[in-house]
């Protein structure tokens, strides 16, 4: 394979995999044939028109959806961003612990059995069918009640909330598309490498990763003028993570709600409100 033909294949990944299937050899003989002898590089016109090209195809994909299947698909991905929090806050905790870093405690193998049930829940609502995730979802749901038995069992309404939420909205057709892999696993790492640093050698990461959720939110929102559904669940994951669990701090300790959770409300909801408003214009309905 010519460097050029390896270059232009990297380029056609602009368009989803299903257009490649379908005319990927086609395109990619056109371009090579309008090449030049020897040349490496696609040319700046060829290269844009096929970025351009795939970002429209996708556009149109995701305008083959209603603004319910949408909102369902956007729902999804909301709730296991959010779980992915509680994955690694329980697996980075239990290694810690491992390392004793912190003391051993009873709460130990529960706390594993959970962690491990949750992350197969995320991993199974890309890969596995519906009924597996449904009673994977369960198992974790029981497996939180277990985990916050004999501690604070209002923290266990979030997670325990997200899980049945998952399994209702996994009951309809849509499937999380593999293209959102890339989010949850950015989220995933920078919550583990964030707990982390509690650790001397991984200390000087606690400055870079400051600005990670930055990058994430610029990447997502240019994202919405593809796909406005991740922002949306970014929204969710916001809201679940700096509103809703905080207020259940709140209540399960007995303090007066801060008004500083205003803030983050406030930009949930204005993320969530462009990203509906863009989403209804790229649904069908």
């Amino acid at each position: 394979m010519s460097p050029l033909e390896r270059r232009c294949r990297t380029l056609l990944r602009a368009y989803p995999r299903w257009y490649r299937r379908q005319r990927g050899d086609e395109m990619l003989a056109t371009l090579l044939e309008a090449s030049q002898p020897g040349q490496r590089w696609p040319s700046a016109r060829d290269a844009g028109a096929l970025i351009m090209g795939g970002l429209r195809v996708r556009v149109a994909q995701d305008q083959r959806l209603t603004t319910a299947a949408n909102l369902r698909l956007a729902g999804q991905l909301g709730v296991v961003l959010t779980l992915m929090l509680f994955v690694a806050g329980n697996l980075t905790t239990v290694f810690l612990i491992w390392l004793h870093f912190y003391a051993l405690g009873t709460g130990t193998v529960r706390w594993t059995v959970f962690g491990l049930l949750e992350l197969a829940v995320v991993v199974a609502a890309w890969f596995a069918p519906r009924r597996v995730v449904m009673v994977l979802a369960a198992a974790a749901a029981a497996a939180v009640v277990w985990a916050y038995w004999d501690g604070d069992r209002v923290m266990a309404i979030l997670p325990g909330g997200l899980l049945v939420s998952l399994a209702v909205l996994m009951c309809r057709g849509e499937r999380l598309p593999r293209s959102w892999l890339w989010l949850a696993g950015a989220l995933f790492a920078w919550s583990v490498l964030q707990a982390l640093t509690l650790l001397d050698p991984l200390r000087f990461l606690f400055g870079p990763l400051a600005f990670a959720p930055w990058i994430m939110l610029g990447l997502v929102a240019c994202w919405t003028l593809v796909d406005a559904r991740p922002a949306l669940a970014l929204a969710i994951y916001v809201a679940c993570t700096f509103v809703v669990s905080q207020l259940l701090n709140y209540i399960g300790y007995g303090y007066a709600v801060s008004p500083a959770l205003f803030v983050p409300a406030t930009g949930a909801a204005v993320l969530a409100a462009g990203s509906f408003w863009r989403l209804r214009r790229q649904a069908v309905l």
